[in-house]
């Protein structure tokens, strides 16, 4: 119950509170064999909140039980779910009888908020981000006081509606934005993240990185910042490589005419320019002539150097959303 009454409280009603009903011996015994009772009060509406106990009854068997605590308190009865199956989400609400689950999907008709669409994504395990969902994380995570609804976020990130409802609700998924619902018509989502440092430490986790390829080039391309172990060097005490490293993202790289050296003798002897093609823009969220650190932490975390990883960690103590 703390669990449930911790989301609904950050995304509902800050005042709402759950206790154990004092009126349990009220009910009949085959009622208290299948349901543990509570008391909840939300956004001033008192209800009986019930958690069944072991292995749920069926669905008509749950709407003659809702009737008859309904006559009997004279309140409104919502059930109270761990996790739920799309089956039974559907039954319930085809019967007209709330609930709430503890991983944020909600139906109370009574009090208008229907959540359950939320739910579409609930048989998707996210592993890792898309390109689209990783600059989401990145929005946020460098707009840390962002509060968006889909549209806004389409339009600051220049996405489709799609592309940015995708991407939302991927970041929901992973548990890293909540969102309140409200707007004129009261069904608006206005998306926020989650606090430091747990926004980095989870998000972290499903990043992959940014740089599809490399190539080499014999100069560097006007204004491509500085990437890889040179951007690292320029932040902190490990040695530069020796050659310039710049990012470029697919469609600059597809816009220029640029040499690309292809002789490995050539490359190590002329210390030409090490070009990274990323798929998305590396000049985002920075306003350095370096990539953004995350994105550089991301391009760099899975080379096997203990100098690497060191310097990574130094250079990531600076930032509010980090900790080690």
């Amino acid at each position: 119950m703390r669990t449930l009454e911790k989301y609904l409280k950050e995304n509902i009603d800050d005042d709402v509170t759950i206790i154990m009903s004092q009126e349990k011996s009220n009910f009949p015994v085959f009622l208290r064999s299948l349901y543990n009772f509570y008391e909840m009060k939300i956004l001033d509406t008192h209800c009986v909140l019930l958690e069944i106990v072991e292995e749920a009854p069926s669905v008509d068997e749950i709407e003659k039980h809702v009737r008859r605590i309904e006559e009997l308190t004279k309140r409104k009865i919502v059930l109270c779910y761990k996790e739920i199956t799309r089956y039974r989400r559907k039954s319930l609400i085809a019967y007209r009888i709330p609930f709430v689950v503890e991983d944020g999907q909600i139906y109370l008709p009574f009090l208008g908020l229907d959540f359950k669409k939320t739910a579409q994504y609930d048989d998707r395990k996210v592993k890792i981000f898309s390109t689209s969902t990783q600059l989401a994380f990145l929005y946020f995570l460098y707009n840390k006081d962002a509060v968006v609804n889909t549209t806004e976020f389409s339009q600051n990130m220049g996405f489709t509606i799609m592309t940015a409802s995708r991407a939302l609700n991927d970041l929901y998924d992973a548990r890293l934005v909540k969102f309140d619902v409200g707007g004129k018509t009261g069904r608006s989502k206005k998306y926020k993240r989650i606090s430091d440092p747990e926004y980095f430490e989870i998000g972290q986790k499903f990043m992959v990185t940014p740089v599809k390829k490399v190539v080499y080039t014999n100069r560097a391309p006007e204004n491509a910042p500085i990437a890889g172990l040179e951007a690292l060097s320029a932040l902190s005490m490990i040695s530069a490589p020796g050659h310039p490293v710049r990012a470029l993202s697919e469609k600059q790289m597809a816009k220029l005419d640029i040499e690309i050296i292809t002789n490995r003798d050539m490359i190590k002897d002329q210390k030409y320019v090490e070009l990274e093609i990323w798929k998305y823009d590396p000049q985002l969220f920075t306003n350095t002539n370096h990539v953004n650190l995350f994105s550089l932490y991301v391009s760099l975390k899975e080379e096997n150097d203990e100098r690497i990883e060191q310097a990574l960690t130094n250079v990531l103590r600076g930032e509010t959303w980090y900790t080690a």
